[in-house]
């Protein structure tokens, strides 16, 4: 079983929505010996912009494919069993990066639901402590929805967890912390990762 994780941050080494990311992965693989994981840095790609002109809507290949990377993450995308996609919040929505990979992953839904049924976990992360990672997991979720994908949340403490990895550089005291500092975005991030690891191993039993 493999989980292919999508960092959807501009940044690569130093961004903690990619930490957070790296511990779902690895709880998901410590929960199952079975599971692979593999992690896609969107920043490491080239994906151009979607141009809205509809190829993929007539069945035919995407154009802009024959210039970016997109066939090679889409490959990646087909073989997971499940997705885990990690974004910051800029803005209380998904970096521009993350939303022109989004955009042009159509095709894969137009050309019979290449994505349907993989199972999908959203993560954020924002600066402010209310810096919109509501709306990003929204969003996030949404967007898997209408891949036909079974979306999850994680099932940690109902009084002490979130329902995802979810967090913030800034503390309840107004202070500033990095993402390694902050116990419950790393704990709900890990929370999803089991979980996936969990609803992966009961589809394929």
């Amino acid at each position: 079983m493999l989980i292919v994780g999508i960092c959807g941050s501009p940044k690569s080494e130093r961004s903690s929505t990619r930490f957070l990311l790296e511990q779902a992965l690895d709880a998901a693989s410590s929960f199952d010996q079975n599971i692979s994981t593999v992690l896609l840095n969107i920043s490491d790609h080239e994906i151009r912009p979607c141009t809205g002109c509809d190829a993929c809507v007539r069945s035919n290949p995407c154009p802009e494919s024959e210039s970016d990377d997109m066939p090679d993450i889409e490959e990646q995308l087909r073989k997971a069993d499940g997705i885990i996609i990690a974004a910051p919040s800029y803005f209380t929505s998904v970096p521009g990066v993350l939303k022109n990979f989004m955009d042009r992953s159509r095709p894969m839904k137009m050309q019979d639901h290449q994505l349907k049924n993989k199972v999908f976990g959203a993560i954020t992360y924002a600066g402010l402590r209310y810096g919109g990672q509501e709306p990003v997991i929204d969003l996030l979720n949404r967007y898997a929805i209408a891949h036909g994908m079974i979306v999850i949340g994680s099932l940690g403490n109902p009084v002490k967890d979130g329902t995802f990895g979810s967090g913030s550089l800034q503390t309840d005291e107004g202070g500033w912390r990095s993402a390694k500092k902050d116990e419950l975005a790393i704990r709900g991030s890990r929370k999803l990762g089991e979980r996936m690891a969990l609803v992966l191993r009961l589809l394929h039993e």
